[in-house]
């Protein structure tokens, strides 16, 4: 199948029908001065660390340790890359989406990067293996992307089987041992079971863990909650995540609670109490249908968010798995294909497709910069902890 660059197919043909001649050519505009941004800063195979006169802190990639100062790139907080393989074993027998095909995904990242994404965090529901980390390595290097590891430990569904006899001390060191091996950038994403009212008491162990794993190695961390999947999931559960990460230590200036758009709250009265607390608020599953919240919602209380004065605590990204995920009720609701590699937005459809409504919901440039590029430094840098 022949590739198509998404900045040429999809951009010009699906967004003048999305938003109309005048809103399209704005956003096509800027598209080029991101992708313009975009090309000149590949990954460095070199550590770029200030010096520390300035500053201690770095921006953990998987390929070197990069000098937030130097960063000024749109960064995608939260996305998964899979493995580049079909899991042996698996219900999959042939490739049905990019990130179970190595090649295929080196062709949606470069379009992600055409688009003007400089960063991607490749998001793990489990602690990643060498192999992962070498996938993840060459995907960045035949690219030019930057690609930041994260892994954790999803729910209690899918924990490890030893881990409700673990402590959460020794949960921690398993995490900080994964770290350092396998040169994770962030620990995520790990949360709550769906369509439960609140975290477990496993959960909360692992919670607990996480947080003593970032004082360990001073690491960002950002969760799952579960809003929309179930009736009896509370309003709360953001605040309830972030109280047992705040009463374990964690450092709420590196902790983004994940999925805050699913919560149909259009005042966004739990988001602001968690900005207000000093944590980040993850809109981080833009462009979808999952959770039953459009778009249109999600513009307004982004709104909501920035007439409050919190536009430094808001994060970007859509969470995308290389596919429409139907187990979760998610429903096809764009207009065309879905990955670039057919013409579609693939990865950077948090920038192809929701910043442009911000910007027709009259969204200032300094803001949306604020949003993509500099809010997603000021999370993912840290200062490594040597212990």
């Amino acid at each position: 199948m022949t590739f198509h660059p998404v900045s040429s197919r999809f951009a010009r043909r699906d967004l003048l029908r999305l938003l109309g001649a005048s809103a399209a050519g704005s956003a096509l505009a800027w598209m080029a001065s991101l992708a313009a941004q975009a090309a000149t800063s590949r990954p460095a195979a070199v550590a770029a660390v200030p010096s520390a006169a300035k500053s201690n802190a770095i921006i953990r990639t998987v390929l070197a340790d990069v000098d937030p100062g130097a960063w000024s790139t749109v960064t995608l907080m939260h996305e998964h890359l899979g493995s580049g393989r079909l899991e042996p074993g698996g219900a999959d027998t042939e490739v049905t989406n990019p990130t179970q095909d190595a090649r295929w995904m080196t062709q949606e990242i470069a379009a992600a990067k055409k688009a003007g994404i400089g960063c991607i965090v490749a998001a793990e529901t489990v602690l990643p293996g060498p192999d992962n980390l070498a996938y993840l390595q060459q995907l960045a290097r035949s690219t030019g992307m930057h690609v930041i590891a994260a892994g954790a430990y999803y729910s209690s569904e899918t924990y490890p089987a030893d881990t409700a006899s673990k402590t959460d001390e020794q949960i921690a060191r398993d995490l900080v041992q994964a770290a350092r091996l396998r040169r994770l950038g962030a620990f995520g994403e790990f949360g709550m079971l769906n369509g439960e009212a609140g975290l477990s008491a496993v959960e909360q162990k692992v919670f607990r863990a996480v947080a003593k794993a970032q004082a360990r190695t001073g690491l960002p961390i950002f969760t799952h909650t579960n809003y929309a999947t179930g009736a009896r999931v509370s309003t709360d559960a953001g605040l309830r995540q972030l109280d047992v990460l705040e009463g374990a230590g964690a450092r709420l200036a590196n902790v983004a609670i994940g999925h805050m758009c699913c919560l149909d709250d259009p005042m966004v009265r739990v988001a602001k109490a968690i900005a207000r607390r000093g944590a980040f608020v993850a809109f981080d599953r833009l462009t979808r249908q999952q959770q039953w919240v459009p778009d249109a919602k999600k513009v307004a209380m982004v709104h909501a968010l920035l007439d409050a004065g919190l536009a430094d605590h808001l994060l970007l990204s859509s969470d995308y798995i290389g596919r429409i995920n139907t187990s979760v009720g998610e429903v096809k609701a764009y207009p065309g294909p879905l990955n670039a590699r057919e013409g579609g937005p693939g990865y950077a459809r948090s920038v192809l497709v929701f910043v442009p409504q911000l910007r027709k919901a009259g969204v200032s440039e300094a803001a949306i910069r604020q949003l993509t590029v500099d809010n997603p430094r000021r999370f993912l840098s840290f200062v490594p902890v040597v212990s």
